[in-house]
């Protein structure tokens, strides 16, 4: 299953939330979900917020090697399920033409700690982290069945 983790500037939330998600995965041995991520108004090229590198650091994580990476078309065609921060994200991915039932607000919605003191990466990382195991879930019951649902496997 591949899997895109979207917010608005791909330089905070998605890079953490991916690389959090990616090393429970790992950590379980999965290989059946593989993992990106993009941001609706992302500056391509743009290196992630330091703060997000700091706080992931702290989970042995190393955010300095990502790149900010735009949605665009080709992006639809290869993902099966989008992970989103906001509810505004899904309106703008559903508007666009994605199953809502194939489009999943993490945690309920993770505000966006862009621009804001070191605390609030720590909190924003801290429920990204408490949202995985729902998000697991998700992906390995309602996705599948939404694709059912419509024919494929």
């Amino acid at each position: 299953m591949n899997v895109m983790f979207v917010c608005t500037g791909n330089t905070c939330r998605s890079p953490m939330a991916v690389s959090l998600f990616t090393k429970r995965l790992n950590q379980e041995g999965r290989t059946d979900i593989q993992c990106r991520s993009a941001g609706l108004a992302a500056n391509e090229g743009e290196g992630a917020s330091w703060n997000a590198v700091k706080v992931c650091k702290e989970m042995g994580i190393d955010l300095t090697y990502h790149v900010a990476h735009k949605l665009r078309g080709g992006d639809f065609m290869s993902t099966d399920v989008f992970i989103v921060m906001e509810q505004v994200h899904k309106d703008i991915l559903v508007e666009a033409g994605v199953n809502p039932g194939l489009v999943y607000i993490l945690g309920g919605g993770i505000p966006d700690p862009y621009g804001k003191d070191l605390e609030t990466f720590v909190q924003c990382r801290d429920q990204i982290i408490s949202s995985l195991d729902d998000l697991e879930d998700f992906l390995d019951n309602r996705a599948e069945e939404v694709y059912r649902q419509m024919g494929r496997n």
